[in-house]
């Protein structure tokens, strides 16, 4: 779980880098595509493809949607209309929504420990969003927005790969989330290009194909497998927590590397949010 997170809060910033270059459906895209062949490999190697009844093809076709498809949608045009940092705070509210859908649609039950750790963290990202220079509805905050509907969207497919671990692995479940959301984005992007008449902006030099292509295999691909794996043994509310550790990587990366102001607000928010994963994860 911690090698995850903090692959993917470094990835964050890299993501809002790529935005300049790429269009999001095209990076998205690309991601899945590459994670997609990487995970195939591995299964590969592993064992023979495991039949799958048409249930099961069913609700991985839906947790794709959600957790892949959806999540990319929201997350890279959000990310590309905001910032990397706040960004990478907005993505530790995998917790709240976490242990929310683990208690509607799992039963799991909510303790007051849990709850109050998940307040207090949900305070630290909200502050770093409203107390942004310039934050309103029409700007960055519509970014802000669509991160937390892409957070929303991971989360809720999270909560179906709980079931799913039960009656497949994780590297299974991790290749076929992946072929889906990959072909939902691919049908996305052939309607969009059919309807405008025009192909999306592609990056002329190879640096951006390099560094999109190792977040899709490295970020994504591996980092899927390693949280799918966690979600069946520790269960999906548990795992959000370590998603509170993700500030502590993206939050660094974007000031190191893109140059984006270190606020004031914003070590008030990292530090709520690190207050809040003692309390939840205790």
């Amino acid at each position: 779980l911690f090698a995850a997170v903090a692959m993917w809060g470094s990835n964050i910033p890299l993501m809002k880098w790529l935005t300049g270059y790429f269009d999001p459906v095209v990076l998205s895209s690309v991601r899945m595509v590459a994670a997609s062949c990487a995970l195939s490999l591995f299964l590969l190697r592993r064992a023979p493809v495991k039949r799958l009844t048409p249930a099961q093809w069913g609700r991985l076709l839906v947790c794709g949607f959600s957790m892949v498809y959806l999540n990319q949608i929201f997350f890279v045009a959000g990310i590309a209309r905001s910032t990397a940092t706040n960004g990478t705070l907005i993505s530790a509210t995998n917790a709240l929504f976490g242990s929310l859908l683990a208690w509607l649609f799992l039963r799991e039950r909510l303790q007051g420990r849990r709850m109050l750790g998940i307040a207090i963290g949900v305070v630290g990202v909200s502050l770093v969003i409203l107390m942004r220079p310039g934050a309103d509805l029409r700007h960055g905050g519509v970014g802000d927005l669509m991160m937390v509907g892409a957070t929303i969207a991971f989360v809720a497919g999270g909560a179906m790969v709980q079931r799913l671990a039960a009656e497949l692995d994780a590297l299974t479940i991790s290749l076929w989330l992946h072929v889906a959301g990959g072909l939902f984005l691919l049908l996305h992007l052939g309607a969009a290009s059919a309807w405008t008449g025009q192909w999306p902006q592609l990056p002329g030099s190879p640096g951006p194909w390099v560094w999109a292509l190792m977040s899709g295999v490295i970020v994504t691909g591996m980092g899927n497998l390693m949280w799918n794996r966690a979600i069946g043994i520790v269960g999906v509310a548990r795992a959000s927590v370590w998603t509170y550790w993700m500030p502590l990587f993206g939050v660094a990366v974007a000031v190191l590397f893109l140059g984006e102001p270190l606020t004031l607000w914003h070590v008030v928010g990292f530090l709520l949010v690190l207050w809040g994963t003692r309390l939840s994860g205790r």
